[in-house]
């Protein structure tokens, strides 16, 4: 059992230090967040920023309702738990 762990654990390791490694890359010249590579692209393409972009209505609108409706159920859900189970928990002696 404590050799699966193990292996599990190296498997692990080595593949969260695959992932991190591009994280954590330099460049040649040394220059962070620039890549430097010998290859010459097929087609150039223009990378011009055309401004902020409004969001969708479906991103204004839709989701705010869906994290509203979400809260809703989540309380009714506590208080329907409450009211059915905690309250029939305990009887009061008279």
């Amino acid at each position: 059992m404590a050799r699966y762990r193990l292996v599990a654990s190296a498997l692990l390791v080595a593949l969260l230090t695959l992932i991190a490694l591009p994280a954590v890359a330099v460049s040649e010249e040394g220059g962070e967040g620039e890549v430097v590579s010998d290859y010459t692209p097929a087609v150039v393409v223009d990378t011009n920023e055309a401004g902020e972009v409004e969001q969708p209505w479906t991103t204004r609108f839709l989701v705010p309702t869906g994290l509203l409706i979400a809260g809703i159920a989540l309380f009714g859900t506590a208080v329907q738990y409450f009211t059915k189970v905690v309250r029939s928990r305990y009887k009061v002696v008279e």
